[in-house]
């Protein structure tokens, strides 16, 4: 069998994450009946990324071994599925490769609007928080994320599988306004705890809107404390957008 890796997009306002579950439709479970369907073989994929209900994703790296040729089948797979799921490409990669273990990183990007009143077509894209920010309070103290730290104030737990390792490494956050009253954050790293984008996103819009001290994350870092930092940001503003490799 051959390996192949594909480049997978989809708007999960509708699916209960990547992985499959008996709650609802998942990504994992809706790719996975396409391939069965054009295959006719027993499927098993793996993603870079297990992205929670209601994250997006734009660039998220799955892997599965075929018996048939895969590259000619993009156009019948999207049709295949939903319309909230789309293969972006497929290609033949190395028997070894494996999108977790092999990552390098990942891009994660999350948008926010304050504007008073929500825009109806972003609802299920964009967070809407209809306060001032105090974008270059939050740009300063982005900055203290950036290297290797102890990221436990960050993550939330899970009861199933507890975190024992909370080390990673923050290479580069970058805060944009391509609108008006439109924030882009873009936060890169070689790998994230659970919920750890959307509690650092939330903990520095609490910074920008006063609520916590501007030279807190230091602190925050040290602590080791959940309930310390800021809220836990909503789903539907997250964006997984590419994986590094």
């Amino acid at each position: 069998m051959a390996n192949y890796k594909l480049i997978v997009a989809y708007e999960g306002t509708n699916l209960l994450g990547w992985q499959k579950t008996r709650m609802g439709r998942s990504v994992e479970e809706e790719l996975e009946k396409a391939l069965q369907t054009i295959f006719q073989q027993p499927i098993s994929l793996q993603a870079a990324s297990r992205t929670d209900a209601g994250v997006h994703a734009l660039g998220q790296v799955v892997n599965v071994h075929l018996e048939k040729e895969a590259t000619g089948a993009l156009v019948s797979l999207n049709q295949l599925l939903p319309a909230d799921i789309a293969v972006l490409s497929i290609e033949r990669v190395a028997d070894e490769f494996h999108p977790t273990l092999h990552a390098l990183g990942k891009e994660y990007h999350y948008t926010l609007r304050t504007s008073t009143f929500h825009i109806p077509q972003e609802r299920h894209l964009v967070w809407h928080f209809p306060y001032a920010l105090d974008i270059e309070r939050i740009r300063a103290a982005s900055q203290d994320f950036l290297g290797t730290h102890d990221f436990k104030a960050f993550c939330n737990v899970k009861k199933n599988d507890p975190e024992t390792d909370f080390i990673r490494t923050v290479t580069h956050i970058e805060i944009t306004e391509p609108q008006r009253d439109k924030i882009l954050f873009k936060v890169e790293g070689n790998r994230f705890l659970y919920k750890m984008v959307r509690n650092i996103i939330g903990t520095l819009v609490y910074i920008g809107c006063g609520k916590l001290p501007s030279d807190i994350i230091p602190q925050l870092l040290e602590g080791k404390d959940r309930t310390a930092a800021g809220v836990t940001a909503p789903a539907h503003g997250l964006t997984l957008f590419r994986v590094k490799y």
